[in-house]
Parts: C-alpha cells; structure tokens; sequence
C-alpha cells in the first residue's frame, strides 16, 4: 500500500510538471496533437477508424491490394465475434462504415500500432517539407531530410501523467456528470445518448482533461510502449474496477483495445 501510495505522488507531481509546461506560449503542434512541452506533444483523441483509414489506403495504393505491406495494416474484425454477444453486425461495419470513421480503431496488435507510428511520423515531415517548400507534393514522394516530428507510443510513465492531470470539470459545470464510457451500475438522469454507449463512443465523446485530450479513462484501453500492457480501461470494465494508474494485461488484438501516440519533436 505504501509503495502504491509513493507512485501515485509521483505521477501527480509528473502531472503538475506537466501541465505547467503546457501553459507557455502557443507555438506550431503537429498535426493531432496538443502541446505538453516543448518537445512532448499528445494526441488529443484515441487513433481513429478514419485515421487508421488513411493509413490502410496509403499502403493499398502504393503497394498494391495483394501486397504484404497492405495486407498487413488491416485490423481483425473477428474480434466483434465474442462469446455471448450478437456484434456481427460490427465484424462487417464498424471498421470501414461511414458512420463510425470517427470511433476508434480496435483489431489492432502492437506490432501494427508501432508501424503506424512509425508511417505517421515519416507522412507529417513530408507534408511539412512540402508547405516549406522544400519538397514537390507528388502520391510517390517520401520524406527526404533530417526528421522534425517523431510520432510513438507512449511510456507508462508519460501516459499516467497525462490521465492524472484531470477533467476540465469547470466547462461541464452544467451538464449531468458521466465523464467516461465504462460500464455504470446505475445511469444517471439526462445524460446524452452516446454517454451510454453500447460498445465504443466516438473519440471525441465525454469529457476532456485539462490539456483537451479526449477518453483517457474509458472507451478503448490505450497500448503503450511497454508490450502487453494498456491503460485506462475501456467500455467492456466496470467503472469501480478503473483505476488510472491499472495495468490491463492483453496478449492479441480485441475488440476494447486501441491506442493514442505521443510525438517528440526532434529539432
């Protein structure tokens, strides 16, 4: 117990470090993100279908349908055919529907999050050598130069300073206090429909913290550099069993895990 307690001061103290960082002058953030320093920027939401969709088409128009490349970013659908549920419907759908681009993307194992980061980081420096100038626009063009911008998962220890630094509670003042998507023992009067969510919400749902990140708590289990290992909780956990500095252990894609990145800038 008194171990717990120790590394919860600390991550509040991180916490504090880091959002006192946050306050200084606005300057450019990549693309996604929000300022937590002058070289530490988070997203601001969970990795979306539609982000994930970019990503899945890219590699499709570069490499070809049959390709390796492409086949390998594609997230597993199966995981919507869980025991005791009737989520087919969301084996065809929820990936590539319209109507869920903006949910987050689940299906997806640590090696293909990694990847992702790793593609992510090498699109966003160069789009920003071509609006300097320093590159032609053209679909074949990669990103030539010394990298600006470095797109990853987060460590523990970053991810639970970011979660400990707490809701933005005095802009919801008024409204009905859900503030995650967990599974509630009893639900809450007037709350808006999507606070209820069946399965995941869109990314940008609930409430935000103090930086403007969205779903820290709740939704989809975020990955983080450490294999194995989410944080946060999701829509399948009882919201008394969440607890921000909790590990969730996992061992493949499921359907109630996804993941944000953070970005490092280099230079």
């Amino acid at each position: 117990m008194l171990m717990k307690k120790i590394a919860l001061v600390f991550s509040c103290a991180a916490a504090l470090l880091f959002l006192n960082a946050g306050k200084k002058q606005k300057k450019e953030v990549p693309p996604g993100t929000v300022e937590i320093n002058d070289t530490l920027f988070a997203d601001e939401t969970e990795i979306s279908n539609f982000s994930w969709l970019e990503y899945v088409e890219y590699n499709k128009r570069k490499y070809g349908a049959t390709s390796r490349e492409y086949i390998s970013t594609l997230p597993d659908t199966l995981v919507w055919r869980q025991k005791m549920s009737n989520n087919e419907a969301y084996v065809d759908y929820y990936f590539r529907h319209v109507a869920y681009r903006d949910y987050p993307v689940v299906g997806v194992s640590y090696e293909q999050a990694k990847n992702y980061c790793i593609w992510r980081s090498e699109r966003v420096n160069y789009m920003l050598n071509v609006k300097k100038g320093k590159q032609i626009n053209h679909v074949d063009s990669v990103f030539r130069g010394k990298p600006i911008y470095e797109y990853r998962l987060p460590t523990k220890q970053e991810w639970e300073a970011l979660a400990l630094i707490g809701l933005d509670e005095k802009k919801y003042k008024t409204k009905p206090i859900v503030t995650a998507n967990l599974i509630r023992k009893e639900k809450i009067a007037n709350a808006q429909a999507y606070e209820y969510a069946d399965i995941t919400a869109p990314v940008q749902s609930y409430w935000p913290n103090k930086l403007g990140m969205f779903n820290l708590k709740g939704n989809v289990s975020e990955m983080i550099s450490d294999k194995g290992i989410a944080k946060g909780g999701s829509w399948q956990d009882a919201e008394e069993n969440v607890f921000l500095l909790n590990d969730f252990q996992y061992a493949k894609p499921t359907a109630n895990i996804g993941f944000r990145c953070v970005c490092i800038k280099k230079q």
